[in-house]
C-alpha cells in the first residue's frame, strides 16, 4: 500500500517521523511522500487548513492510498481529513494496533489486540457516524442514530466479555508463576524499547529459538524459558515499549506487563548502536514504565559489536551516571554474556555462584 506520512510538531520538538516510517515499513507499506508542519494543532484538521489542502494535492500527485499521522487524531479530524484528501486517514495508534493484529499469534495475544482495538474505537463510533448523519441532514439527528446506539452497546458488551476472558488469562498466568516459585524458580523479565534485541538475548541465554527480525513488536505475548547457565532462573521475553503509548493501550496489555512487575529482576535491554540522544530517549521511555514497579533492574547495553570502542566508552560514561548497573553486551554475537549472567545471579541470589 502506498502511504503518505504526516507529522505536526511544536517548535523545538524533536521529530519522530523516522520511527513512524519504521512502523509503516513493518506492515510493508510503501512510503511515497512525507509532510511536516511546525506549529500548534488546528481543531478541524489537526494541521492548518492550507496544509491540509497541500496534503490533498500530495495524495493525488503521489497516488497514495492512505495517510498516516504521527499525531493522535480526534474522530472528527480523521473524518474531515479523509473527506478532504479522498483516502483513508489513520493515526500512529491505529497503525500500532494494525501491527499488533498482524503479530498476534497466540489466542491470548489475539484477545489483547481485539480488546485494545475496541477500546480505541468505542469513543469514536458515535462521533464518526453522527458526523456523517449531520452532513446528510444538518441540524437533525439522522436515521443512523439508533444504529449507532446498537453498535455502541454491542462494542461495550464485547469489551466486557473480553475483560472477563483476559482476567481468566491473568489468573492462569498467576497460577503458573506460583507453581514455578514453589519449585524454587526465580523470574527474570527482559524488557526494553521495541527492537532493542530482547528476543535475540532470550535465544542467547536459553534454548528458546524465538522469532527474531529487524522489525517492531515481534513479541506480543511473554515467552518463558530456563536460563541455560542457571537452571533455577526463568527468563521471560516481553512486549516492547514505545514512546507515547496511551494508558488504554497499556491497560490492554496488562497481562504481558505483569511479567515485568511480578519478576524478581528486570533486564532492561537498550540498543547501544543508536545515537546517544535517541538511546537516552528510549531509555527514558522504558524507565518511565518501570518506575511504576518496585523491581530491581540491570541494564544491558546491547549491540556493542556495532559500536566503535571510543564511542562505546563515551556512551558507558554517560549511562553509568544514569543507571545503577549496566553491562555492555552483544546478544547476536554472544559477546560479554558471562558478566550479564553474573549480574543476574548476584541480584537474585546475592551470590553469583548460586544456582
Amino acid at each position: 500500500m502506498r502511504v503518505v506520512l504526516v507529522e505536526r510538531r511544536s517548535r523545538g520538538e524533536r521529530s519522530r517521523m523516522e520511527e513512524l516510517a519504521a512502523l509503516a515499513k513493518t506492515l510493508d507499506y510503501e512510503i511515497v511522500a512525507a509532510l511536516e508542519q511546525i506549529g500548534g494543532p488546528n481543531p478541524a484538521y489537526h494541521i492548518g487548513k492550507g496544509k491540509a489542502q497541500e496534503l490533498a494535492r500530495l495524495v493525488r500527485s503521489s497516488e497514495a492510498e492512505r495517510v498516516i499521522f504521527n499525531n493522535q487524531l480526534t474522530p472528527s479530524q480523521a473524518f474531515k481529513l479523509s473527506r478532504l484528501v479522498g483516502v483513508d486517514v489513520i493515526d500512529r495508534f491505529q497503525l500500532i494496533l494494525e501491527i499488533f493484529a498482524m503479530r498476534a499469534g497466540s489466542p491470548e495475544a489475539k484477545l489483547q489486540v481485539e480488546y485494545a482495538r475496541l477500546r480505541y474505537e468505542l469513543p469514536r463510533i458515535r462521533e464518526q457516524v453522527r458526523a456523517m448523519t449531520l452532513i446528510e441532514q444538518p441540524g437533525f439527528h439522522g436515521p443512523g442514530e439508533p444504529e449507532v446506539d446498537v453498535r455502541y452497546d454491542m462494542v461495550r458488551r464485547k469489551l466486557a466479555n473480553l475483560r472477563r476472558k483476559l482476567r481468566s488469562v491473568g489468573r492462569s498466568r498467576e497460577q503458573r508463576r506460583k507453581r514455578r516459585r514453589r519449585r524454587g524458580f526465580k523470574l527474570v523479565a527482559l524488557a526494553g524499547y521495541t527492537n532493542a534485541g530482547k528476543s535475540t538475548l532470550l535465544n542467547a541465554l536459553t534454548a528458546a529459538n524465538a522469532e527474531v527480525d529487524d522489525m517492531l513488536f515481534t513479541t506480543l505475548m511473554p515467552r518463558t524459558r530456563v536460563m541455560g547457565a542457571s537452571r533455577k532462573v526463568l527468563l521471560t521475553d516481553t512486549v516492547g515499549f514505545i514512546d507515547g503509548l496511551p494508558p488504554w493501550l497499556i491497560e490492554a496489555f496488562k497481562a504481558t506487563l505483569e511479567e515485568i512487575y511480578l519478576a524478581d529482576l528486570v533486564v532492561l535491554v537498550v540498543d547501544g548502536a543508536e545515537p546517544l540522544s535517541e538511546l537516552l530517549r528510549k531509555l527514558r521511555t522504558s524507565r518511565e514504565v518501570l518506575v511504576e514497579y518496585p523491581v530491581k533492574v540491570v541494564t544491558a547495553l546491547n549491540k556493542i559489536d556495532l559500536i566503535p570502542p571510543e564511542e562505546l566508552g563515551n556512551k558507558l560514561g554517560v549511562l553509568n551516571d544514569a543507571v545503577a548497573t549496566i553491562v555492555p553486551i552483544s546478544a547476536s554475537e554472544r559477546i560479554n554474556l558471562a558478566p550479564l549472567i553474573e549480574a543476574i545471579r548476584t541480584n537474585i541470589f546475592g551470590d553469583s555462584r548460586a544456582s
